[in-house]
């Protein structure tokens, strides 16, 4: 792993050189907290945003033991920097995307006995590949299809089973059940901070992302935006 590891690092140390190289720029350790005002003080023409979606959203579930309830990013971050946090016998996992699977995978490789998935959809309706998904299943990774969790209470986590409409929307049946787990890890996906754009006027944000013309410039003239932050299929 740590071999692993070290190649990832030269190929990126290698990717950032051929960019530099071309005369770019690298500014590290530099939060922008008004982008209006630093285009402004700065003197530049134009700006190109690309912050992607790293906040972790949210979910309301009661919980006698709040620490079982972990955040996924968080999670993953620490494993990254070779931590192995304590996960339990057992898993449940909230969430269908490919931060879900990864997730569960990391947690049987953390010891899990078991890494459960709990998603309030069908396997044909998760945003989750289906490669990473069937490669979790090879890993013993156990899925709970049209499942939400609504509350923890002494290890054990109330499910609630869902039903999908004429529409193919997940409906709540009223119908719960008990799984007792150790922990629960939310992957719920990921909004985009855009908290620096307030001052910014003409730029349009709608149900959290940054609306974009063909050309990928924002209604603010000068300022344009990609990734996971404008509307598109996201990673």
């Amino acid at each position: 792993a740590l071999g692993m590891q070290l190649d990832l690092s030269n190929k990126l140390d290698a990717e950032v050189k051929r960019i530099t190289d071309m005369g770019v720029t690298l500014r590290l350790n530099h939060k922008v907290t008004d982008l209006e005002a630093t285009m402004r003080d700065e003197k530049f023409d134009a700006a190109f945003l690309a912050v992607g979606a790293h906040l972790a959203k949210r979910a309301y579930i009661p919980a006698g033991d709040a620490s079982k309830i972990l955040d996924a990013l968080q999670l993953l971050r620490a494993v990254e920097t070779g931590e192995r946090p304590l996960l339990g016998r057992r898993v449940l996992v909230y969430g269908g995307g490919n931060t879900a699977m990864d997730v569960a995978r990391s947690a049987k490789r953390l010891g899990a006995e078991e890494a459960i998935v709990v998603y309030r959809r069908t396997r044909e309706k998760m945003p989750a590949h289906d490669f990473e998904v069937q490669e979790a299943m090879d890993e013993g990774v156990m899925f709970k299809w049209l499942s939400t969790i609504k509350a923890e209470s002494e290890g054990s986590f109330t499910v609630e089973k869902m039903a999908l409409d004429d529409k193919g929307k997940p409906q709540p049946t009223g119908e719960f059940e008990t799984i007792a787990a150790d922990s629960c890890v939310l992957a719920l996906g990921q909004d985009v901070d855009l908290s620096f754009l307030s001052e910014v006027k003409g730029l349009s944000i709608t149900d959290g992302v940054v609306e974009v013309g063909p050309d990928m410039m924002t209604g603010r003239r000068g300022v344009f935006a990609g990734g996971d932050m404008v509307p598109a299929e996201r990673t």
